[in-house]
C-alpha cells in the first residue's frame, strides 16, 4: 500500500477510535473526511505526458492513441489556438496549452477511456480534463457547417463521374450522394427514455449522413430517439426540403427504409420469382455505389470508438459529441488521413425500426417511371 494512504488510513482510524462522541452525525462527518482525503491522495500519474513523452511516439503510436496522424494533428490544434475557444492567458495561472487541449480531447473521442484515466495520464484534474473536452467539443461544433458542406456544381459532376466509375459506367448516372442511418448507443436518459430504445432493445440516438464518393459527409442530422423510423428522420431532417428544391441535377442513394422521390433513388422490393433480371441488375450496381455510406460509418466509429457509447450526460452532449466526430472525420479527409482499410471495418448494424404507417409521400407515377427508366437504359 502507498505510504501516504497508509498514513491517511491510520490517522482517520485513530480519530474514529479516540472519538468519545456517541453522535452518530459527527461520526458519518469523520467518514466524508476521511473518504475525502482519499479520493483527493495522489493517482497514478504520468507527470509530463504530454510535454516530454508524446513527442517520442512514433507516428504509428501516434495515431493509434489520438486517431489523427501529427500533421491532422497540427491542422486541428492551429485552427482551435486561433479560435475563440482557446483562453488565451490573461496572468495568474499558467492555462493548459492547445495542444494537450486538443490530445485530451482526442484521447477522449477516440477511445471508451473515463474522464479519471485521462486526468492520470495527462496529469490533471478531472474538471480541467472536462474542461478541455468541452472546449474542443465546442470549437469543432462551431466550424461544422463549414466543414460539412453541400457541394457546388463543380463537385457535385465530379461526384456523379466517381460514383459512376465505381460501377464500371453502368448504374445511376447522377448520384450525388448516399444517405442513410446509423444508431449511437447512449446511456437511458432521464426524459421520454423509452422513445431511445430502439428495436435491438438498447438506448440510442440516430446520426444521419449523406456522403459522397470519397466517404465524406456532405450532410449530417444527428439526435432523433433511436425508435424512429429512417423515413420519419428524413422528412424532419432540413435536408428534406433543401433537395425538394436544390436536386434537380441530381439524386441521393438510400436503401429500402426510405421512399421513392424524385431526388432519393431506392432499391426495388424483390417480390421472389417474378422479380425480372433488369430491377435486379439495378439493385447491384445501386448496392455497389450506395455502400459509401456504410463504409463512411464505419470509418467514422472505427476511428472515434467514443461513438460505440457516448455516455454523456444529456441528449445535447451527445449530439455535440457526435457532431465533433464527424467534423473531425471530414478533416481527416480533406487531409487524405486514411485510418483503416475499407476490408476492416466493422459492419454497419442493421437495427429495423419497421415502417411508419403515419408518413405520407408522393412517391407514384413519375419517380417509378424515372427509376425504370434508370434501370433499363443506364444499367
Amino acid at each position: 500500500m502507498d505510504r501516504g494512504l497508509l498514513s491517511t488510513v491510520i490517522q482517520t482510524a485513530m480519530e474514529l477510535v479516540d472519538s468519545d462522541s456517541s453522535d452518530e452525525e459527527e461520526l458519518e462527518e469523520l467518514i466524508a473526511v476521511a473518504v475525502t482525503k482519499l479520493a483527493r491522495l495522489k493517482r497514478n500519474r504520468m507527470p509530463r505526458y504530454c510535454e516530454e513523452v508524446v513527442g517520442r511516439y512514433y507516428d504509428f503510436e501516434f495515431r493509434r492513441l489520438f486517431r489523427l496522424s501529427r500533421s491532422t494533428f497540427e491542422t486541428v490544434v492551429s485552427s482551435f489556438e486561433a479560435s475563440q475557444f482557446f483562453p488565451h492567458p490573461t496572468g495568474g495561472r499558467p492555462r493548459v496549452s492547445a495542444e494537450k487541449t486538443c490530445l485530451v480531447a482526442l484521447g477522449y473521442l477516440g477511445h471508451q477511456n473515463g474522464m479519471y484515466s485521462l486526468a492520470d495520464r495527462f496529469d490533471m484534474s478531472v474538471s480541467s480534463v472536462s474542461a478541455c473536452v468541452n472546449r474542443v467539443l465546442d470549437f469543432l461544433n462551431s466550424i461544422s457547417a463549414s466543414v460539412i458542406a453541400w457541394p457546388d456544381q463543380r463537385q457535385q459532376e465530379r461526384i456523379k463521374a466517381a460514383f459512376l466509375a465505381k460501377t464500371g459506367g453502368k448504374g445511376p448516372r447522377n448520384t450525388i450522394g448516399c444517405v442513410d442511418g446509423s444508431h449511437v448507443e447512449i446511456n437511458r436518459p432521464a426524459e421520454s427514455p423509452q422513445s431511445y430504445y430502439n428495436r435491438k432493445k438498447w438506448p440510442s440516438i440516430i446520426l444521419q449522413g449523406v456522403c459522397d464518393d470519397r466517404n465524406r459527409f456532405i450532410n449530417v442530422f444527428i439526435g432523433f430517439p433511436g425508435s424512429a423510423h429512417d423515413a420519419r428522420v428524413l422528412r424532419e431532417s432540413p435536408i428534406f426540403e433543401d433537395c425538394s428544391q436544390n436536386c434537380s441535377n441530381g439524386y441521393l442513394l438510400g436503401d429500402s427504409a426510405y421512399p421513392l422521390l424524385p431526388w432519393l433513388l431506392t432499391p426495388y422490393r424483390d417480390n421472389g420469382r417474378s422479380f425480372p433480371s433488369w430491377k435486379k441488375k439495378f439493385n447491384k450496381v445501386h448496392s455497389q455505389q450506395r455502400v459509401a455510406i456504410e463504409n463512411s460509418f464505419g470509418l467514422l466509429k472505427q476511428r472515434f470508438r467514443r461513438l460505440y457509447l457516448v455516455d454523456a450526460a444529456s441528449i445535447k452532449q451527445c449530439c455535440l459529441i457526435v457532431m465533433a466526430a464527424c467534423v473531425l472525420h471530414n478533416m481527416c479527409n480533406e487531409e487524405r488521413d486514411f485510418f483503416e482499410d475499407l476490408e476492416h471495418l466493422p459492419q454497419q448494424e442493421e437495427i429495423d425500426n419497421g415502417e411508419d404507417d403515419d408518413l405520407i409521400f408522393d412517391s407514384a407515377g413519375n419517380c417509378e417511371s424515372m427509376r425504370n427508366a434508370i434501370a433499363q437504359t443506364q444499367c
